[in-house]
């Protein structure tokens, strides 16, 4: 009689767990299907006990990085609409970089998709010289990542598992799948086998669970995150046109607003100016782009010049 109380208590306490964890991320379902995950994915065992470890922890991380993405976050979801991919790809950046767009490994990876080097140049044709870098500039990055992306899940044909070849390489992870016989998330993660290296084990889960934590505004109207999230939706960045050897203290004196700002979102010029050789596109806060076409682009924007947003220019 007593084991079969334990065993009711046992499975109350249990169901509870599932449905805590459901009501605390009704975000679930959305960001697992995104992924292509099955949903009930959210009851693996592991995930869980994830979830449960590094919640508050991981909460903490996620407003820290969204203070630091404003102009960013809603650039990376705009130009993500526009090329027909899931904006809860943006969540892969959040965990390499913060929003960071200086943002450097030991490794030698750098800005908010920490390109390597050799990525950047061979794969992407990303320009680093001594005058830039292209890894740091946020539309630049974002542009070849989500290339990047949609050339993996053309081979592994499952976000999830596009996901974990970002951070490990598509051959750890079709290596993964045949050693485990399986492309299920669930036993490609297990602590109880090495088909894939613990480091990707992680950094799926954290993904998700940063993602169900930073959907939770679409589907929580109490959640405090909301405001944040929709204050920080409200500018973006657009890529302007400035003469050669323009400097971004100047600019940002015409453009009425903090330097360092302006610098932040072109953390790719390395003296904090553009090129002398030839003109070159600046980010400015899409707010600030009819004050700079009223004080600064009529002076140098020849007749037969077309602008198109997000498009770099050689001139």
């Amino acid at each position: 009689m007593n084991l079969y109380k334990v065993l009711i208590v046992s499975l109350f306490l249990s169901s509870f767990a599932h449905s805590d964890i459901r009501s605390e991320f009704p975000s679930y379902s959305y960001v697992l299907t995104e992924f292509d995950i099955d949903e009930n994915f959210i009851d693996n065992p592991e995930f869980k006990h994830f979830i449960q470890v590094n919640k508050r922890e991981y909460r903490r991380r996620f407003i820290k990085a969204v203070r630091r993405g404003g102009l960013i976050i809603p650039t990376i979801k705009e130009m993500m609409y526009q090329r027909d991919i899931s904006p809860i790809f943006l969540y892969i950046s959040m965990v390499e970089s913060e929003f960071n767009p200086k943002a450097t490994s030991r490794t030698g990876a750098g800005g908010l998709w920490q390109f390597t080097l050799n990525t950047a140049q061979k794969e992407f044709h990303l320009q680093i010289n001594s005058s830039v870098d292209e890894r740091y500039n946020p539309i630049r990055a974002t542009d070849s990542a989500i290339k990047y992306l949609y050339k993996i899940n053309r081979n592994l044909r499952a976000w999830y598992l596009t996901t974990m070849a970002y951070n490990c390489g598509e051959g750890c992870v079709n290596r993964a799948i045949a050693r485990a016989g399986t492309r299920d998330l669930g036993i490609l993660i297990s602590s109880n086998n090495n088909y894939i290296k613990a480091e990707t084990k992680k950094y799926i889960k954290k993904i998700l669970l940063m993602a169900m934590i930073g959907e939770n505004y679409l589907f929580k109207n109490d959640d405090r995150l909301g405001e944040m999230m929709y204050q920080i939706n409200r500018d973006s960045i657009t890529p302007v046109r400035v003469r050669a050897g323009e400097s971004l203290a100047n600019l940002a004196s015409i453009l009425h607003m903090d330097s360092y700002y302006l610098e932040k979102i072109n953390a790719h010029l390395k003296r904090g100016r553009v090129p002398f050789k030839r003109g070159y596109m600046v980010n400015i806060p899409t707010s600030k782009v009819p004050l700079f076409y009223r004080t600064y682009a009529k002076n140098i924007i020849p007749r037969n010049y077309f602008y198109s947003k997000n498009s770099y220019i050689n001139f």
